[in-house]
């Protein structure tokens, strides 16, 4: 098992990151990782985190990665939108409840396979 560090996932003009994207604890001998990512709030909504996943996926793929797993919140619906774009398929959502800035809020799971 290894660990990839953070990618920008891409750049302005000026060279500023507008997020990053990453790969983690990749284990060759299941062909499996997971994915995280992060778009900076003033480049939300612009696509930049669904083509960086593409991206991301094709470069998975390319390195004998069969399946991608992710998480995400359940009221982050871009986040969720993004990952369906990409081909990520829903497959849990946990019981437990935590709170996070005075709102209950539960995991939900994602995962993506060749």
């Amino acid at each position: 098992m290894w660990a990839a560090s953070c990618v920008d996932v891409a750049r302005n003009k000026e060279g500023s990151i507008l997020g990053r994207m990453h790969l983690v604890d990749i284990d060759e001998t299941q062909t499996l990782g997971y994915v995280g990512y992060r778009v900076g709030k003033r480049y939300i909504g612009k696509g930049i985190a669904s083509q960086a996943l593409r991206l991301l996926l094709e470069a998975a793929s390319e390195k004998s990665i069969d399946r991608i797993k992710a998480k995400t919140i359940n009221n982050n619906k871009a986040s969720q939108i993004v990952l369906e774009k990409n081909g990520f398929k829903l497959i849990a959502t946990s019981n437990e409840v935590f709170e996070m800035s005075g709102q209950r809020l539960k995991f939900v799971y994602y995962t993506w396979s060749k």
